[in-house]
């Protein structure tokens, strides 16, 4: 059986992980990616691949409150404030959010580096729930907004005892201890995302259009396939005009830069091993043949590939 074939048999467990703890619960599991971390790894530790809807808070409460885009955007600010004091930390925390409900959160500490922050929760908590009422009145006076469709959509929100806290928290400390081990057996290296040039700057994947959404996700799970914007633009059923131009709008990068970059960085990734060769590179990144990912190589990094491979190895010595 072929790498690639194997590869593409693996189940996605770590997401399968956090559907069953959800399924259980009635908790929402997510993991916030601070450093498109994701975004490089799981073709290589295909273990690890979680859905969009497991890199949001995808509780119909959450869903409903950012219906509103300017409203989303305190929603936004207040995991921004949390990712904030899990980074600096390095811990975990548990805390209500603007609207009362209970989130926990533990980061994904890997080589000394944070990578992400899982959240686990999107409840409210039965002990808690005057508080959770009160705080919900009090934004919508403020904002001068109807409360009734907020305590409506809170009716379908799960109902935890304060009691069962620390029982959660240790669920999701054992995910965040499942995603470091496949890490490790992966291989990964922390250091390959430390200063990504070409992030998506999406300040609320929330609201981000489906078309950028998809247009991520297939070039980040294809980049070892042979494909351009036209290419996509088909697969979206969209004009490649249209898609570069959204594409633009809400990441600020050029389409094809972006596609090209994310071939560079899978390059890089892949050179660091001594022992796959560059024209395996080449076809495992998307290139049609040696010579031109070469010259894109050269392009974008300043040294040719066999250049910065030799350089990685003498690094690791």
């Amino acid at each position: 059986m072929q790498l690639e074939s194997i590869k593409e048999s693996v189940p996605p467990l770590l997401q399968e992980v956090m559907k069953m703890l959800e399924r259980e619960t009635g908790l929402f599991m997510s993991f916030d990616d601070q450093t498109g971390f994701l975004m490089g790894v799981h073709i290589d530790v295909p273990a690890m691949n979680l859905d969009y809807t497991h890199l949001i808070h995808d509780c119909s409460f959450c869903l409903f409150a950012k219906k509103n885009p300017s409203l989303a955007k305190d929603c936004h600010r207040n995991k921004v404030v949390s990712n904030r004091l899990v980074i600096r930390s390095q811990k975990g925390l548990d805390g209500f959010c603007h609207l009362g409900l209970l989130d926990l959160a533990e980061p994904l500490v890997y080589q000394g580096k944070v990578l992400g922050v899982f959240y686990y929760g999107s409840v409210l908590v039965r002990e808690q729930e005057k508080m959770t009422h009160a705080r919900i009145r009090r934004y919508c006076a403020r904002r001068k907004i109807d409360s009734k469709p907020y305590f409506a959509a809170l009716k379908k929100i799960t109902v935890i005892d304060a009691a069962s806290i620390p029982r959660h928290q240790q669920a999701l400390r054992t995910v965040v201890a499942l995603a470091h081990h496949l890490c490790e057996s992966g291989g990964v290296r922390a250091d390959i995302y430390k200063t990504r040039k070409l992030t998506v700057p999406i300040t609320d994947p929330e609201e981000t259009p489906y078309i950028v959404q998809e247009t991520i996700r297939y070039a980040s799970t294809h980049m070892h396939e042979s494909f351009n914007v036209k290419d996509l633009a088909i697969h979206l059923r969209c004009h490649p005009d249209f898609l570069s131009r959204k594409f633009k709008e809400c990441t600020g990068h050029n389409l094809s830069t972006y596609v090209l970059q994310i071939r560079i960085d899978r390059a890089k990734h892949l050179l660091e091993n001594a022992k796959i060769g560059i024209k395996v590179v080449a076809e495992q990144s998307g290139f049609p043949d040696r010579a031109h990912f070469s010259k894109v190589f050269r392009r974008m990094t300043g040294v040719t590939p066999g250049q910065y491979q030799k350089n990685i190895g003498v690094k690791a010595t």
